[in-house]
This record gives structure tokens, sequence and C-alpha cells, in this order.
């Protein structure tokens, strides 16, 4: 289970970044001021419709000792998807309408409907809507701010650092079970958009399919 949450969190994060801001807010996003930690990544985003980047997700060892790191590439466009290719060979992906997770371990393809990727939807918020006047930032160090609900005091808040071209390089959040996941991008790189059908993933010959509702 603490491998399954490293990548769900990872992958959550990221989804995050994906929409430009006030994407499902109406016309309180369209006015309200954008926040540093995604003023660059959205503009970019805007832009070419496509971001990827390199991505290195640490968190403590469940055992002790040290810490466990999943590697992989990830993929974001607007307004409301993610994909996350592993060197594992496992892949996920997130859309508004739900999700899937690919694993050739366990030769199955488990298939998330809208209400399994409610969690999900939750953490998209965080940074999807960070210009809609729901979300306040706090600087918490160079090019460092904590984003949280304007409306509470959320436990756990992500904490987002930019790299040196205003683009985030580490994502830091707190798990289910109160540990800190630390997320790092690299080598970010923008490209046209690929549209819904590279986020559906489809069951290789011989493997199980998972529904969640």
């Amino acid at each position: 289970m603490g491998r399954a949450r490293a990548l769900t969190l990872a992958l959550l994060a990221g989804a995050a970044l994906a929409a430009p801001a006030g994407a499902r807010s109406g016309a309180a996003g369209a006015t309200a001021e954008r926040l540093a930690a995604t003023r660059v990544l959205l503009d970019r985003l805007r832009a070419s419709g496509r971001a990827e980047a390199a991505v290195r997700t640490i968190r403590p060892d469940p055992l002790g000792a040290g810490t466990r790191v999943v590697t992989g590439r990830l993929a974001l466009e607007p307004p409301h998807f993610a994909r996350l290719d592993l060197s594992s060979g496992e892949q996920l992906t997130l859309r508004a309408d739900g999700g899937d997770w690919l694993q050739p371990a366990a030769r199955q393809l488990v298939r998330a409907g809208a209400r399994s990727a409610g969690v999900a939807l939750a953490w998209w918020g965080v940074l999807l809507e960070s210009g809609s006047g729901r979300f306040r930032e706090r600087a918490a160090g160079p090019r460092s701010f904590v984003l949280t609900p304007a409306d509470s005091d959320a436990a756990g808040p992500p904490r987002v650092t930019l790299g040196a071209g205003g683009l985030p390089e580490r994502i830091e959040v707190e798990d289910a079970a109160g540990e800190r996941v630390t997320w790092r991008l690299a080598a970010w790189r923008f490209r046209r958009p690929r549209g819904r059908a590279a986020f559906l993933l489809q069951a290789p010959p011989g493997y199980d399919v998972v529904e969640l509702p």
C-alpha cells in the first residue's frame, strides 16, 4: 500500500498542475490574480497545450530503511489530464471522469470511474484553480510557496518550490499516513497536445480488468 500511495500522490500532484487557473471556476477565475507557484507553468501550457517532465518520487521506506524512490515521466494537458509512465512499466492516468492504472507485475488494468477519482479531483483543486480566488499562497522561502484553500486550514498543504526558470522543480505533500512525500521535476518540455486518447489505457491480451465505480 505504501508504493500505491506514493505513485498516486505523485500523479495527483502532477494532475493538479495540468489546467489553466479558473478552468472550472467560471468568470471568477478569469479575473482573480494568478499565484506565483503556477504562473509560468500555466502560461507555457496555454501556449503549447502539453507539458512533460522527468519525475522522481521520494518517500520514507515503510520498513525504516532510508527512502524509496520511484522514477518516471509525467505528461500534463489542460484541462484535467495527467499521465505517469514509470521505469517499472507501470502507467497511470487521470481524467475528470476517472483514470487508469496498468500494473504489469499483477497483469491487470485498474479502471476507476468518477466516484473513485473523487480524491484526485480534490487534489486537482489545489493548483488547477490556483487563480480562482479559492486558494491562498504563502511564501515559505526563496521560490517556495505553500498553497491552502482560502476557506480552511487543511493539514499537510502542498509546498511548491520553483526552479530558476519559474517552473516547479519540487512538490512536497503529506500522505494519509502523515508521511512527507517529495516529488522532484526536471527537464520540462512543452509540445503540442495529443488529446484525450493519450490518457486512456488499454489492457494488453491476457490482463484482467478491474472496474471501480
